[in-house]
């Protein structure tokens, strides 16, 4: 299982991930799946469980809080929500 944080644009998420860097947080920036975004494109940063906490506390701290979070499972399936 991983966590999906979503951006709007790969910017934003580019910025998320340096910002998760600084903090030695792994977050890798990748193209959101067509189920999970809500404006045509968008990108996001993948965190493991282990960090999904402690990301959301970085980015948010940095002013670049994720639009959504999304879990998606090892089978590939993508739910919205933060267990």
């Amino acid at each position: 299982m991983q966590y999906l944080l979503t951006y709007r644009s790969l910017t934003w998420a580019q910025r998320g991930a340096r910002a998760l860097e600084r903090a030695g947080v792994t977050g890798t920036v990748t193209r959101v799946p067509r189920q999970a975004a809500r404006r045509g494109c968008g990108y996001g940063l993948i965190v493991t469980p282990k960090n999904r906490d402690r990301a959301v506390d970085v980015l948010r701290a940095a002013g670049l809080s994720p639009e959504r979070m999304f879990v998606r499972e090892d089978d590939g399936t993508i739910r919205e929500g933060a267990e």
